[in-house]
């Protein structure tokens, strides 16, 4: 990671000789920021995971795998995600364009190959896909950050058990999280190409993306665009323009999203009722007008993000990660329980960062764990329930909104504590950036 000290004369204060070479410069900023970082990792009381603790996050995931080929087998399956697939693969005609789908088309291709012999085996291939990308984005966050990131992507993850094993997600989550650390090990063409395959499953990563501008990498830009490019055409030539409309639109739907920002105050004053749209309850009808604001402001959220960050000596793939990604929940008309996985990987890096980063991380955690309560209270069949489910969509949400406002005063230019990057060429990482080895 290309990294430096503050910008103006801080910087040299110590050098009484005009003509220092900005190399020396560079190497003076690089021991500070570096004298700086082991301080701050020798306040933390794990500076190395031990193994048992990995071996207890991995038996809690094969028990929770265990435990849902047993649900699924034991009852009928009833959850919507997997019978959406079922139908996906056993519909009749060309996907798009005989039938609308909310899916991209990798995903598609996907439930295609994994559905349409009964729900049961469906959902028990679909567990052990995303038993295997769970562990493959740890092993992710391993390689780019270290072995303690990997612990804490696992340990943030284990509220998000209880339904997560029922959803695609972590897929995209796994490749969005090498391309980034690809990426950050040099490797640009395997880092694009992973990068932009996530961003074809699903679109969220294209909130992570721009961290291959602020890095300059440009041949890992070549190679997502040319992955994104590739199978953009396959679509095309595949489905016709009809799809990328049907995924943008949610096949259609007018609601909001019962847990998005709007829909949940909308069901807190109890205007409108609940109903299952397009394999989301919703409530109320999001306006297209209304739909174009949330887009600007992310648009907008997402530039200032990712010009902050070329300023910075932070790691990007943090904070700055967190907060694009949390911005796309923000400004959403739908937010799903299985969308706080995005969150994993880029909460577990930015704890290892300064004050702020680990402010933030803290904030992503706890709107996780709110989550994964969310995804208990829908288990439940009593009647308290649905007034838990309410209230704690509310907190969730005041909990992702706060992280972008947290981020944002962080990250000003003039906020105290904010590592500026001075325009010194020096390449280096931080010890805790991934020094520990697999």
């Amino acid at each position: 990671m290309a990294v430096a000290g503050e910008r103006g004369g801080g910087v040299l204060a110590g050098s009484s000789d005009p003509n220092t070479s900005s190399s020396a410069a560079a190497a003076d900023t690089v021991a500070a920021v570096m004298t700086h970082a082991t301080r701050g990792s020798s306040l933390r009381l794990l500076v190395r995971v031990p193994t048992i603790v990995f071996l207890v996050l991995v038996a809690i995931r094969l028990a929770i795998l265990g435990h849902t080929i047993a649900e699924v087998t034991g009852k009928p399956v009833t959850d919507v995600y997997v019978l959406r697939i079922e139908q996906i693969a056993s519909s009749p005609g060309t996907p798009y364009r005989d039938f609308p789908v909310e899916y991209m088309f990798p995903e598609n291709l996907a439930m295609q190959l994994i559905g349409g012999s009964g729900a049961e085996a469906t959902a028990i291939r679909l567990v052990f896909i995303a038993f295997v990308a769970d562990l493959a984005a740890a092993a992710a966050v391993w390689w780019g950050w270290g072995r303690r990131p990997a612990a804490v992507y696992l340990v943030l993850g284990v509220p998000l058990l209880s339904f997560l094993y029922q959803r695609f997600d972590l897929v995209s989550v796994a490749l969005a999280t090498w391309g980034v650390a690809l990426v950050e090990r040099r490797d640009d063409v395997g880092g694009g190409i992973a990068l932009g395959s996530a961003v074809m499953l699903k679109l969220w990563p294209l909130a992570v993306a721009p961290v291959l501008l602020v890095r300059r990498r440009w041949r890992a830009l070549a190679a997502a665009a040319a992955v994104c490019l590739v199978v953009g055409l396959a679509w095309l030539l595949a489905a016709g323009p009809k799809g990328p409309v049907q995924v943008l639109s949610f096949r259609g739907a007018r609601g909001w999203s019962a847990e998005s920002i709007e829909g949940n105050l909308l069901w807190l004053a109890s205007h409108g009722t609940l109903i299952l749209e397009q394999g989301a309850m919703r409530i109320g009808a999001a306006p297209a007008w209304a739909k174009a604001l949330l887009f600007a402001g992310l648009l907008g959220y997402e530039v200032v993000v990712w010009r902050r960050a070329g300023g910075e000596a932070r790691d990007p793939a943090g904070g700055a990660c967190l907060a694009a990604v949390t911005a796309v929940l923000v400004f959403s008309p739908l937010i799903s329980e299985q969308y706080a996985a995005w969150l994993l990987p880029w909460a577990a890096v930015a704890f290892e960062g300064d004050r702020a980063e680990r402010k933030v991380a803290g904030i992503a955690a706890t709107a996780i764990v709110l989550t994964g309560l969310l995804g208990l209270f829908y288990l439940m069949p009593f009647g308290w329930a649905a007034l838990a489910q309410r209230w704690t969509i509310l907190a969730r949400n005041v909990a992702l909104v706060l992280l972008l406002i947290v981020w944002f005063r962080a990250s000003a230019p003039n906020a105290a504590g904010s590592a500026v990057v001075a325009d010194i060429g020096v390449d280096a990482r931080f010890p805790s950036g991934g020094g520990e080895g697999v």
